[in-house]
């Protein structure tokens, strides 16, 4: 292992030690290039300068030098500018074409950034039917002339086409052929006729999982590609192994086995396989995590948004308590107990505290009856002896939510991102805003763009536009990562995220370079139970915040405050400890 790995360093040793000065610089810079435009459209739609920050140059400078790496620098710092800029000081001695694979959700967003900071590059974005794409494919692959070319392709569709079309023959008796050529599928025979083939992975986190297709297609893709790189803000959002299977794709010499890294950096113990004798090994911690961060460093660039930039707005939090009317507080109860009537007449019946559902059911009871199928004027039974209780038009979230963004309210006016777990609950937000005078906009997982109808970007650009009346947007974790928000002076957590990277992706939507304000607030909206004592008052809410928290502390030990975001460890033990921390919760 030691010997696969010191060999790759000793052939690099040069190139490290100028990277490791060019770290350190915060004078370094770059000569213009051709197709890296000079000026462009601000936030404020007046034209500007088009100007490479220091850590940005940094960042130009490490993709040049290193074939193959990580860039994470967190979420607002422009990490697609530092690849766009890449490519076009790339392309001035080099005719490779370019592959950028990123999720759905930011196809359009990586074209619109393509064209507003670059000339002389032509995107092809796939999407359509099978014919229509394979166009689009060999439109790419066959370009030639001044423009350089990029293919724009989302995760799905790459596992997808990657062997579609692909002959196996078979012997009589229906067994594959090993004597035969495999006739290769159509992505696999259109990369592999290209010469020196960059592959950037935007979100490279998409093939967290080695044992995925996705993984599997983009470790041959990146096999035979002469550059590579992942671009993400969080790294290792779920736990450490993540950071094995993505650097087997990125910079497969860093590890080898998965055996040999689970004996270098976890801890784990043999779980017996119900049924049989044997028993397998599974983590239940970590270990060596400053050997993980050095073997890592050469190949890894991250950098904490205040760390480098002065320019980025500060966050400034707040919370705010929303007391629960006595009929949320009874549903609230009943989803504590593990026996749940929805509106519908439905029961829900789970074992207490144990079951993911009860977390979702209190979180929904805390946000609005709505979400548990109650219509205003509905009943709500009693647990015990006591009578009905109605319904309210609105909960005491919604109530805050309006007293928040509607005449005389703090945020009335300003742009404001509100964020919600649940996108079933967004019309009726919707609905509630835009009944008040507050013009809105959504960007949920129901929310789709295409070529004719980019209503992804229709709902971006009108919340971005600071002429528009659109002044809210509402997003899911759909709306988390890969768009642009920077126009919002204060973002409402409607609930919060149950992962801290996840929090902080959603939060660095507002907080990137270009917005408009020195400061950013977050507000967060916390369900309080009518009760006297403190302790008795909790919800979920407060639960949730405690651990984002507390895993916050734990991320600043592990990786330091410059990798603040990257290393979260699990949103299944998020999940538990948050279903621990309902247990002392009593539900009446």
């Amino acid at each position: 292992m030691a010997d696969v790995r010191q060999e790759m360093l000793v052939k690099l040793q040069g190139t490290i030690e100028k990277l490791k000065q060019i770290r350190q610089s915060k004078t370094c810079s770059l000569r213009p290039t051709p197709r890296l435009r000079t000026e462009i459209e601000g936030a404020s739609r007046k034209t500007e300068p088009l100007r490479l920050r220091y850590y940005q140059v940094q960042g130009v400078m490490s993709l040049l030098m290193m074939r193959r790496m990580v860039l994470g620098d967190a979420a607002g710092l422009g990490k697609t500018l530092e690849a766009l800029a890449f490519l076009c000081y790339l392309w001035e001695k080099s005719n490779s074409k370019c592959i950028v694979v990123c999720p759905k959700s930011v196809l359009r967003q990586w074209a619109s950034e393509t064209d507003r900071f670059t000339t002389g590059i032509k995107t092809f974005v796939v999407s359509g039917t099978l014919d229509q794409r394979k166009a689009i494919y060999e439109a790419w692959s066959t370009h030639s002339g001044p423009e350089k070319v990029i293919l724009l392709i989302n995760y799905h569709i790459l596992a997808r086409d990657w062997n579609e079309g692909q002959v196996i023959p078979l012997l009589p008796n229906g067994q594959p052929n090993p004597k035969a050529p495999i006739q290769p599928g159509l992505l696999d025979r259109l990369t592999a006729a290209q010469e020196k083939l960059v592959v950037i992975y935007d979100e490279c986190q998409a093939f967290k999982s080695s044992s995925s297709k996705r993984w599997e297609i983009c470790n041959f893709l990146s096999q035979r590609s002469d550059r590579v790189y992942g671009l993400t803000a969080t790294l290792l959002k779920n736990n450490l192994i993540e950071g094995f299977s993505i650097y087997k794709v990125i910079q497969p010499g860093i590890f080898t086995t998965k055996t040999a890294f689970m004996r270098d950096f976890c801890v784990t113990k043999l779980q017996p396989i119900r049924g049989s004798r044997r028993q397998i090994p599974i983590i239940v911690g970590y270990k060596n995590l400053q050997a993980f961060r050095d073997w890592i460093d050469p190949f890894f660039l991250g950098r904490h948004k205040h760390a480098v930039s002065d320019e980025l707005p500060t966050l400034v939090t707040k919370e705010v308590l929303c007391e629960l009317t006595p009929a949320e507080d009874r549903l609230y109860s009943k989803a504590l107990s593990g026996v749940l009537e929805l509106g519908d007449g439905t029961i829900k019946d789970y074992e207490e505290h144990v079951a993911f559902v009860s977390l979702v059911f209190c979180q929904q009871a805390a946000n609005s009856p709505s979400l548990l199928k109650y219509k205003p004027g509905d009943s709500v039974e009693p647990l015990f002896f006591d009578e009905p209780i109605e319904v309210d038009e609105i909960s005491s979230k919604e109530e805050a939510l309006l007293d928040l963004l509607t005449e005389g309210g703090e945020l009335e006016g300003d742009k404001v991102i509100v964020y919600t777990r649940f996108a079933s609950h967004v019309p009726r937000l919707q609905t509630i805003l835009e009944d008040k005078g507050v013009k809105n906009v959504a960007i949920t997982g129901a929310v789709k763009d295409t070529a004719k109808n980019p209503l992804r970007k229709l709902a971006q650009d009108a919340f971005q536009d600071p002429d528009s009346e659109v002044k809210v947007i509402l997003i899911t974790d759909a709306g988390g990562e890969g768009i642009n928000l920077q126009a919002a002076a204060a973002m409402v957590f409607y609930d919060a995220p149950w992962s801290w990277g996840t929090y902080v992706q959603t939060l660095g939507r507002a907080i990137r370079i270009g917005s408009l304000h020195q400061s950013v607030l977050a507000v967060h909206l916390i369900a309080e139970r009518p009760r006297v004592h403190a302790k008795d008052r909790h919800t979920i809410d407060h639960h949730t915040l405690k651990l984002l928290r507390s895993k916050k502390d734990l991320i600043d030990k592990v990786l330091g405050e410059s990798a603040v975001g990257a290393l979260d460890f699990g949103n299944q033990n998020f999940r538990r400890e948050l279903v621990q921390m309902l247990k002392s919760d009593k539900p009446v």
